[in-house]
């Protein structure tokens, strides 16, 4: 009687003394680790100018990713645009296993120190944390950053951490619905995307917007539209189907 009293106290003991995680969680039930080749950061340059002109996104087939170059190709204010697009192809992606992520960064500051840490996580979650090393006194100087990372189709999300906030990237490009609302109908000269406020400048119709960076955009709104007799049914929205507005 007494050994089976002290059997039952040590088994208790022993159980009262185990991390809740070993007793709740078994190995069959514990998600996999991220694999070192489901993420892959491509090198490319940290800071550049010429990422105000692109905002966090994913390219997942080889047309996007030369779409996405030939546009870069038209555009100034880049300091070394060479280096970036020899950075992007000096190795082919095989886009049937990977998608390419490119996620931008904006400071009030250039002398704003940034360190990343290696991707780590799940089989299906990645997460990338970012220190900032943010002086007292520094630059005024707007500057902006970018990283790019090859990513296993397999995994469904990446979030970057930079201790201020999380930004929850999904590791797939826009559908073909979600792309037709980011288009701006021709009538509407100026509008606010979700983030920034744009318009419409001279003949050629180029398009400048302001540059803030949004974690989280909102709805598409028309603040001033060609035909001020215009009214959508929902406010100023973007039109279902891209419909064409009477004149």
């Amino acid at each position: 009687m007494l050994r089976l009293f002290l059997t039952s106290f040590i088994l208790l003991f022993l159980t009262a003394c185990m991390p809740s995680s070993s007793i709740l969680i078994s190995e069959k039930e514990r998600p996999a680790g991220l694999d070192e080749s489901s993420i892959l950061k491509i090198t490319i340059p940290v800071r550049e100018q010429g990422y105000s002109n692109f905002d966090t996104q994913v390219l997942d087939t080889k047309e996007a990713l030369e779409t996405f170059l030939t546009t870069i190709k038209k555009q100034k204010n880049w300091n070394k645009k060479e280096n970036f697009i020899d950075s992007l192809t000096l190795k082919p992606i095989d886009f049937q296993k990977y998608n390419l992520l490119l996620y931008r960064m904006t400071e009030n500051s250039g002398s704003t120190v940034l360190s990343v840490d290696a991707p780590k996580g799940t089989k299906e979650h990645a997460l990338i944390e970012i220190g900032r090393d943010k002086p007292n006194i520094g630059t005024a100087d707007m500057a902006y950053y970018a990283l790019a990372y090859k990513v296993a189709k397999s995994v469904k999300d990446i979030t970057f951490d930079n201790g201020l906030k999380k930004h929850i990237i999904k590791n797939k490009s826009l559908n073909i619905e979600e792309k037709k609302t980011t288009e701006v109908p021709k009538e509407c000269l100026e509008w606010y995307d979700g983030c920034n406020n744009c318009g419409r400048v001279g003949d050629a119709d180029d398009v400048v917007c302001t540059e803030r960076y949004c974690v989280h955009k909102d709805k598409f709104k028309c603040t001033k539209w060609k035909d001020d007799n215009f009214k959508p049914t929902k406010g100023n929205e973007l039109p279902q189907s891209k419909q064409t507005i009477e004149k």
